[in-house]
């Protein structure tokens, strides 16, 4: 009798022992999966963490950067405000010495007018940028006569070429279509400043050879202007930071070249809003080709 209690009882014990084993064991578990769940947030949040550093690190290096152009950038407008002005103020008191002789006076409205005009290519610049940066800027169609619009801009780059004393530079158009009728529908402000500004690099960087203007047609409706130039051209590393607000090809202290850094970026620009695409290939001591690809859409010649 006692024997057989005595059994029933190990055997309640065992029982009872087993289901705290198991209720033991599975709680153990059920630590575990929450320790190895914490233990992976952690790892996701240090990562994270580490994550958000460098991207803090980045934003740093990015807002230090662009402070720097910023400032680059201010200095380099300083600059060129003041030596046309100079040369404004300077000339226009000479011609207001009433013993000038005529021949000289002039010469000198010449140069005034010359200046004249560089200051209010800067304040263009400034203010196509601006807008850009402001979204306030829209898209004009119209009837844009292609091979008059090349004509001019190489009567346009020539004026500059004589101003720069690099007459040795030839500028030459080449139209794949002869007919002086070729109209195209765009936008022809935003097409000739893309252009303008690519033919001026193209002078700036060149101090011999030939300057190139033209266009080409290729596949699927497109129509292919192209810049080319055998100036000083600029190495791969240079392709991504030439079509940068604020950046030029030589960013020395001691640059040879001037100018804002602002025309091939609004280059870039000007061509993105006419729905087409800007590509450079360049060659140090070679020379640059610039193409803008457009939209082929013609347009009946005006009467």
């Amino acid at each position: 009798m006692i024997a057989a209690i005595t059994v029933t009882m190990l055997a309640a014990m065992v029982a009872l022992f087993f289901v705290a084993f198991m209720q033991a064991r599975q709680k153990t578990s059920e630590l575990q999966k929450v320790y190895d769940s914490c233990v992976d947030e952690n790892e996701q949040l240090v990562d994270e963490i580490e994550r958000v550093k460098q991207e803090l690190h980045l934003i740093r290096l990015k807002a230090g950067e662009s402070d720097r152009l910023k400032s680059a950038f201010l200095c380099n407008m300083s600059h060129e405000l003041r030596t046309p002005l100079h040369a404004i103020m300077g000339f226009a008191g000479l011609i207001a010495n009433p013993s000038m002789p005529e021949e000289d006076k002039i010469t000198y409205a010449n140069i005034i007018n010359r200046n004249v005009d560089s200051l209010l290519e800067i304040i263009n610049d400034i203010f196509d940028i601006s807008q850009f940066e402001s979204g306030d800027t829209s898209v004009e169609i119209e009837s844009v006569n292609v091979n008059e619009l090349l004509n001019s801009i190489q009567t346009w780059i020539n004026l500059e070429k004589a101003y720069a004393g690099k007459d040795s530079i030839v500028v030459r158009t080449n139209k794949a279509n002869k007919d002086n009728g070729f109209c195209i529908r765009t936008d022809a402000y935003k097409l000739r400043r893309a252009l303008n500004h690519l033919a001026f690099n193209a002078l700036k960087y060149s101090n011999e050879g030939y300057i190139d203007l033209g266009y080409t047609f290729s596949g699927n409706n497109i129509i292919d202007f192209y810049v080319k130039d055998e100036g000083i051209g600029f190495s791969e590393d240079k392709l991504g930071i030439i079509f940068s607000q604020f950046r030029q090809v030589d960013e020395t202290a001691i640059r040879q070249y001037g100018g804002l850094g602002l025309g091939l970026a609004l280059a870039q620009n000007f061509t993105t809003m006419l729905n087409g695409r800007l590509t450079v290939e360049s060659e140090p001591g070679k020379g640059s080709t610039f193409r803008i690809s457009l939209p082929l859409i013609l347009s009946p010649s005006p009467e």
